[in-house]
């Protein structure tokens, strides 16, 4: 029998054991139903992890508590959540480790709590691991949704021996809720990762979309837009996105050509170019493409719509379409100074390159140097207003270049300084000679301060930006030409450049053409000239022959005659009749005898001897001979006689009697008087002397046979002088030449050639 005392106190340590096992119970019971609450409301499995590890501390004395979850490669697991009471290193969250040997690997295996008494037993691989941190026992509850273990609940202390079946029926009563809150967190985490990688896809999409140069949008049966990149907005000029806007609003397109209602009505694509101008002014030209949509039963539910800017290309095509307008255009004519013209007047032409003006240079291979051969534009700006107005009357190029070719030469300011400017093809400081060598077209942005430009060639053009391209045939540069926007201050581009050096191929053909048609032409005239002269040689040789046998057989008796007539005239002194008569004969006799010394002078000409000739000093002196007779018979003489004439290889001789031969000519065409005006000057290679008088005029039939020997209108001329003075020009290598208007004036024209050294220097 028990002493009373210990029984009391037994009981009073069994009644303690009983309030503090109640109180357990009731901590317990509180625990359950707050993890139960907060698995129940919490949507985020972070803060619900965070709070049922805080309640079960209440509970279950732990230094670790973890979540394990199978990876998504079956033999890897993974750390889901993790917390301790100290800095673990070991399976750290988010970080697989292998499954197999793991104490996971056992839960899963057998569907059982799995408890570790001691890790220094090192039972499962994870526990060496856990080992290092100092955990030494473990306590794993799998957490299973419709009966498949997806991972397990871990609970680690550093204390051996520290987890019971108290313990694992604790974790087994929240376990299913854990579990199931754990697959939906999942489930969830999922899902948003899928939708945010089909937003990042079609965030994607859309930035590819928005970066191309299309304008790409979906429409509905009813012609609304449903979807839309921001390029369909930039490109038909909208201040909003199109999403929700008709197709009539946007395309402005009524239902017979608007693409989209085709493509619903037909099922096919369909495509329509529309021009519109952009924000700032410029004129676009837009391709819309439709493509029929549809579903899985065929039907066309929606259409896709491109609207493509072709306007690059559409330009390519003008550009292509200008080129072979402009290359027909230059077969207008094969005069040389024409082709010039239609070819500067095709790089300012606004219907084609639209440059303010443009120069052209050719090479000249005699002098070694590029000259300046024409120039069209306007010389200031109240010029270039005129001109802008005068070219805007013709619609099309085609009718502005056949006016070109009708209209006469430019004679511009501009053309003329141009056509002053010579450069030695050895200057290499020079732009056009720089194009030339290079054979490439030059840009120049800043004239005054590029090294590429010289003050002289600047100054002279008044130059500040513009563009210099060879012109090039067969791989041989024969000039270049150099356009500028003076005027309206256009930047020139690349694009200038390159359609400027497309044209300038044309150019260079035509102009070679030109040039080759030319020298044709040159070569066919001389070869005709040289044949009448051979012919009119023949002739006049063969007349000579003739009339100096003639005058030879006339001679003998006429200077009988003569004499028989001068004793008569002696002899019958006294008898008036005789004498009369006898003087006629003699008269006549004497003006027969100058005939025949005309004869006998052209039947046998001289050699022209030929000397250094100052033309002017030679006029001046026939002038001087002549000037009483003129006077006499009222002519007034006016001259104008160039300056600074070169000398030129003549015989004086012969020269002043075609120039006597001349003055005569003109007196005798102007028996009332009149003017006779006198001018020297050189032209195109030669001397120029004109004899233009205010007489008759010589009717056009006459004007054919005036150089044949012995033809005259004249009752008292021999039709020798003409014909002899054309004689002596042939001989000195020129050309004597008449035009005539009948009742108005006569205009005799001699032409004598300069040496190649002055014709070098006068063109310099």
């Amino acid at each position: 029998m028990l002493e009373k005392p210990l029984w009391l106190t037994i009981f009073k340590r069994f009644g303690l054991l009983i309030m503090k096992t109640a109180e357990t119970y009731e901590l317990q019971r509180d625990v359950v139903d707050n993890i139960h609450r907060i698995i129940a409301t919490s949507l985020d499995i972070k803060d619900t992890y965070a709070n049922i590890a805080a309640e079960l501390r209440k509970v279950i004395d732990f230094d670790r508590v973890s979540i394990s979850l199978v990876g998504e490669k079956k033999d890897t697991a993974i750390t889901y959540v993790i917390s301790t009471t100290y800095n673990g290193q070991a399976l750290r969250e988010g970080e697989p480790y292998p499954l197999k040997k793991s104490i996971l690997e056992r839960t899963i295996a057998t569907g059982r709590p799995v408890i570790i008494e001691d890790t220094e037993n090192k039972e499962f691989s994870t526990d060496a691991v856990l080992l290092q941190e100092g955990i030494r026992s473990r306590l794993s509850v799998p957490l299973r949704v419709k009966g498949n273990v997806i991972g397990s609940i871990n609970l680690g202390s550093k204390r051996p021996n520290n987890f019971f079946a108290e313990h694992v029926h604790l974790l087994e009563q929240h376990s299913p809720q854990l579990a199931l809150a754990i697959e939906n967190t999942i489930l969830f985490r999922n899902i948003r990762k899928s939708e945010e990688r089909l937003r990042w896809e079609r965030d994607k999409l859309q930035y590819v979309v928005d970066a191309l140069d299309i304008g790409i949008c979906l429409m509905d049966r009813e012609l609304n837009i449903t979807w839309a990149n921001k390029k369909i907005s930039e490109i038909w000029n909208l201040h909003e996105s199109a999403v929700g806007m008709a197709c009539p609003v946007i395309f402005h397109c009524d239902d017979i050509i608007c693409p989209a209602r085709k493509a619903f009505e037909r099922g096919e694509g369909r495509f329509h170019d529309i021009k519109v101008l952009t924000k700032d002014g410029r004129r676009r030209y837009i391709e819309n493409v439709a493509i029929p949509i549809r579903d899985h039963d065929g039907d066309v539910k929606r259409v896709l719509l491109l609207s493509i800017d072709i306007t690059d290309r559409e330009k390519r095509i003008h550009q292509l379409s200008l080129l072979t307008q402009l290359g027909d255009a230059l077969q207008y004519t094969l005069q040389l100074d024409k082709v010039f013209q239609l070819v500067l007047t095709c790089v300012t032409a606004g219907h084609a390159l639209g440059f303010n003006r443009a120069l052209l240079f050719l090479v000249n291979k005699e002098q070694d140097a590029i000259c300046g051969k024409m120039a069209v534009g306007p010389s200031d700006p109240d010029e270039a207003r005129r001109a802008w107005q005068e070219v805007s009357k013709y619609q099309t190029l085609e009718g502005l270049l056949k006016h070109v070719v009708e209209i006469g030469p430019l004679d511009s300011r501009l053309d003329i300084k141009t056509k002053l400017i010579a450069f030695s093809t050895s200057d290499e400081k020079e732009t056009v000679v720089r194009c030339m060598r290079e054979k490439i077209p030059l840009t120049i942005k800043d004239a005054h301060n590029d090294p590429r430009v010289t003050a002289e060639f600047r100054n002279a053009l008044g130059l500040k930006e513009f563009v210099c391209v060879p012109l090039m045939v067969k791989s041989e540069v024969t000039g270049v030409i150099v356009a500028d926007n003076l005027y309206t201050g256009e930047p020139i581009t690349e694009e200038h450049a390159h359609i400027l050096s497309m044209f300038a191929k044309s150019a260079a053909l035509a102009i070679d053409n030109a040039e080759t048609y030319k020298e044709l032409e040159d070569k066919i005239r001389q070869l005709t000239e040289t044949r009448e002269k051979l012919l009119r040689s023949e002739r006049l040789a063969a007349i000579g022959e003739m009339a100096a046998y003639v005058a030879h057989e006339i001679r003998n008796p006429l200077t009988t005659i003569g004499g028989f007539a001068r004793s008569i005239e002696r002899l019958g002194a006294n008898n008036e009749k005789i004498s009369t008569s006898s003087k006629i004969i003699v008269q006549e006799v004497e003006r027969l005898e100058k005939i025949l010394n005309s004869i006998r002078d052209f039947s046998k000409p001289e050699e022209p001897q030929k000397t250094k000739t100052q033309i002017n000093k030679l006029m001046e002196d026939t002038l001087e001979l002549t000037a009483g007779y003129l006077k006499e018979i009222g002519i007034t003489v006016y001259k104008e006689l160039g300056y600074d004439l070169p000398e030129v290889l003549v015989d004086p001789g012969q020269m002043k009697q075609v120039f006597l031969n001349l003055v005569k000519n003109a007196a005798e065409s102007m028996p009332k008087g009149g003017t006779l005006n006198v001018r020297t000057c050189v032209e195109n290679g030669s001397i120029k002397i004109d004899f233009a008088d205010t007489g008759e005029g010589i009717p056009t039939e006459v004007t054919e046979k005036i150089f044949m020997p012995f033809f005259t209108t004249k009752s008292y001329g021999t039709g020798v002088g003409l014909a002899l003075s054309q004689k002596i020009v042939d001989d000195h290598e020129g050309k004597l030449s008449v035009f005539s208007e009948t009742g108005r004036c006569s205009i005799f024209s001699i032409r004598l050639p300069l040496g190649n050294d002055e014709r070098g220097r006068k063109r310099g």
